[in-house]
């Protein structure tokens, strides 16, 4: 196993997740892709991004992720490269690992897993989010009463799946990643 230091923490029971992607696919030849998504909190609040108009699932919100490349250092450093380039921000501690599903390619016969990461940031001041306009339009930071209402700071939250909103209030409800965030 090959030993990266990375630029964030993470506890111990993470540590299957920080291997290159070539090492994680010799230990699942049956995987053919990985994609990372992060439930990022602050404060007890979620950060939620909404996917550019002319993306898939337009207009729906998500969390920050994407695909792990070849060329990320592990899996763990694939999911803060995501948070940075859609979101501007920097991990600087991955907390838990909060859901994996692992699901079928549309059309093909590629298997992918995608890995749910837990970011908690330092209580403060709110993060300031800068978004690639060309994959994401606009973010808030919702409570789990805007979540359960699918409305927070007068928008209103559809999620672009209804897995990552359950995954969403698992967290923000605390019955995931330990105690209540």
């Amino acid at each position: 196993m090959s030993t990266i230091t990375p630029p964030f923490t993470f506890p111990p029971s993470l540590a299957p997740y920080s291997i290159p992607p070539t090492e994680y696919f010799s230990a699942h030849p049956a995987l053919t892709g990985i994609v990372v998504s992060t439930v990022i909190i602050h404060n007890n609040r979620v950060l939620l991004i909404q996917r550019a108009p002319h993306d898939g699932f337009p207009l729906k919100w998500e969390c920050a992720g994407g695909g792990v490349d070849p060329t990320d250092a592990t899996i763990l450093h694939a999911a803060c490269r995501e948070v940075r380039e859609e979101t501007g921000l920097a991990v600087t501690h991955v907390a838990d690992v909060v859901d994996t599903i692992d699901f079928l390619g549309h059309g093909d016969n590629t298997s992918w897993r995608k890995i749910t990461f837990l970011v908690v940031l330092s209580d403060g001041d709110v993060p300031v989010v800068r978004l690639d306009a060309d994959e994401h339009v606009d973010a808030v930071w919702a409570a789990e009463g805007d979540v359960l209402e699918g409305k927070a700071e007068g928008r209103e939250i559809v999620f672009a799946y209804e897995g990552q909103r359950q995954t969403v209030l698992d967290v923000l409800k605390g019955r995931m990643g330990g105690e209540k965030v």
